[in-house]
């Protein structure tokens, strides 16, 4: 009898893997049924135990994390078909980690699925991404980085920051050596402009899902338009941004004014964009991308065509150059969001404020009509008497 498969669905980031995620979630008692296991007891555990592997080294402990280890007992209870682990941020696990994860769910066979996708998308969406992280370059910076024309310790962090995420040769050369390259499957994201559940279809034929089984959702649109970006790019310069713990920004910056705000503003604004500088370098880069895919030997799923950057109708406008009045649109609507924000958590705090005191006052009535010695006596009528 066959291994139960892990499908080890490893990203890369901005390749639909939030848009692939919703719609598994949505999918998943009807998945169980179909004996397929989406494991995590609530929807954000598998980021958890990812971010906890990916901190974790055999130097710190010879077991990995315990948020990982219960992702594993899940996977190697279950009885079905199949398992499917989707997260992006695996892309870049050490040998360790990787190797980790497969010992950690000995009886299973792990396939690892790679989404990828052309760079003169990439670019633009992983520097995007680069704003709600705290960093300060400005696309063309972020762009002549990744694309080698710059030098110094800024341009070396922004190429690392994007290479180390999409640099499909290497990753998949990475986890073949860990799963053995008749495991990895490459799923190319569709051209824009057509049908945009052709990815789910990809996917599924990857993993072995019939596709029409399974209800589908709108695509995510998480990401941030020019104008909002540019504002997460100038809030990073400010001394009060830069104050804030990680963990902070995280939640408040990253989380409430990018995700819960502004990128709610994505259809007003411009679209990001590939600096035109960087056109013909981008068609040369996916010429490389694509031999290296071809020369690991991994399956494919779609076409490899789909790795070439395809002209935009749009002229590029740098995002620090767009007009005043479209910045302060999205600033003000994101003050905005923002004050909608803070009144939400301030009638949180109020209502438990206000539970606590009913609480308070319940405990404390007793004691003030008789003492301990009258709460006893409540107690003692009413408890049965054996």
């Amino acid at each position: 009898m066959a291994p139960p498969i892990v499908y080890l669905h490893v990203g890369s980031p901005k390749t639909g893997t939030t848009y692939i995620q919703n719609v598994l979630w949505v999918n998943r008692e009807a998945l169980q049924a179909d004996g397929v296991l989406l494991p995590g007891h609530y929807r954000y555990a598998r980021v958890q135990a990812t971010r906890d592997l990916l901190k974790w080294t055999p130097d710190d402990s010879p077991q990995p994390p315990r948020s990982w280890q219960r992702i594993a007992a899940e996977i190697n209870r279950w009885s079905g078909r199949s398992t499917i682990f989707s997260m992006e941020f695996l892309s870049w696990a050490s040998a360790d980690q990787a190797q980790a994860i497969v010992a950690s769910v000995p009886d299973s066979q792990i396939k690892v699925v790679l989404t990828t996708r052309d760079l003169a998308r990439q670019v633009p969406a992983q520097w995007q991404t680069a704003m709600r992280q705290r960093n300060t370059w400005t696309l063309d910076e972020y762009a002549d980085a990744v694309a080698g024309v710059s030098t110094g310790k800024q341009a070396r962090d922004a190429s690392r920051h994007f290479w180390r995420r999409q640099d499909y040769g290497k990753i998949l050369a990475h986890w073949g050596e860990v799963v053995g390259v008749e495991n990895l499957t490459v799923v190319t994201v569709p051209p824009s402009g057509g049908d945009p559940s052709e990815l789910w279809h990809r996917f599924c034929q990857a993993t072995d899902l019939v596709a029409d089984q399974f209800k589908t959702t709108d695509a995510s649109h998480e990401s941030l338009g020019a104008a909002s970006t540019e504002v997460m790019r100038r809030l990073n310069q400010t001394t009060a941004i830069n104050s804030m713990t990680m963990r902070s920004y995280q939640k408040s910056v990253n989380g409430a004014l990018s995700r819960r705000v502004l990128s709610s503003r994505r259809s007003q604004e411009p679209g990001l964009t590939l600096p035109t500088a960087h056109t013909e370098w981008a068609a040369q880069e996916a010429t490389r991308l694509i031999d290296e895919i071809k020369s690991v030997g991994a399956e494919l799923v779609g076409d490899l065509a789909d790795l070439n950057p395809t002209a935009t109708a749009a002229a590029p406008l740098a995002p620090e150059q767009l007009p005043a009045e479209q910045l302060l649109a999205a600033a003000i609507d994101g003050l905005a969001g923002l004050a909608v924000e803070h009144a939400k958590l301030r009638e949180k705090f109020d209502d438990l404020e206000a539970t606590k005191t009913k609480q308070a006052a319940r405990i404390k009535a007793p004691l003030q009509a008789g003492g301990i010695k009258g709460l006893r006596q409540k107690w003692l009528k009413r408890s049965p008497r054996s």
